[in-house]
């Protein structure tokens, strides 16, 4: 008896913390379960471009981590799977590809420099910003933050790392300026 009562316990525990609708007329959660749920799915597997809808329209706090969140779906694609060309750059094509998933316009540029005229700047680091950076001596590389360490150094989410979409490291000499859409807070 007392083991089928604890076993009652654990489903209603696991009920309401995986049912929305158990959290009790918190309509934000419900609206933010909403949204995740209507996003398509994340990787491709044939080689057609990915010309996909954009997401649901959301809240302008929210647009900056937004990207951030669509930018970590594609962790380990590759160029093909996001529909950009190879063996091309395709840095900027990835961050173009997250922000038209996201709902937000693009700089309709190939080059990672062109995000240095997109949207607003920002002075620091913010996860989800666009992070443009340099490389060798006139190139750039151009990714979305998903954080720092401890030392200040950036952690991009970027395409064309090793024909795929990766986390890396850059130090933070290399950064060249944060941007954020127009729209965004």
């Amino acid at each position: 008896m007392m083991r089928s009562i604890q076993t009652l316990l654990v489903l209603a525990a696991a009920t309401a913390v995986a049912t929305p609708a158990f959290a009790a007329g918190e309509k934000k959660k419900e609206e933010r379960f909403a949204l995740s749920s209507a996003v398509e799915s994340t990787h491709r597997t044939d080689n057609t471009a990915a010309i996909s809808a954009t997401a649901p329209k959301i809240d302008k706090k929210d647009a900056v981590f937004t990207i951030g969140l669509e930018a970590l779906k594609w962790m380990g694609a590759t160029s093909r799977q996001v529909g950009v060309p190879y063996p091309e750059l395709w840095c900027a094509d990835f961050v173009n590809f997250v922000l038209r998933r996201t709902g937000h316009n693009t700089t309709n540029s190939r080059a990672a420099k062109s995000f240095l005229d997109y949207g607003k700047r920002i002075d620091t680091p913010r996860v989800g910003a666009i992070v443009v950076l340099t490389r060798g001596k006139n190139g750039g590389h151009v990714g979305i933050v998903r954080g720092t360490d401890g030392a200040g150094n950036i952690i991009v989410i970027s395409g064309n790392h090793g024909n795929k979409v990766s986390e890396s490291m850059y130090p933070k000499h290399r950064v060249l300026g944060y941007v954020i859409p127009p729209e965004a807070n």
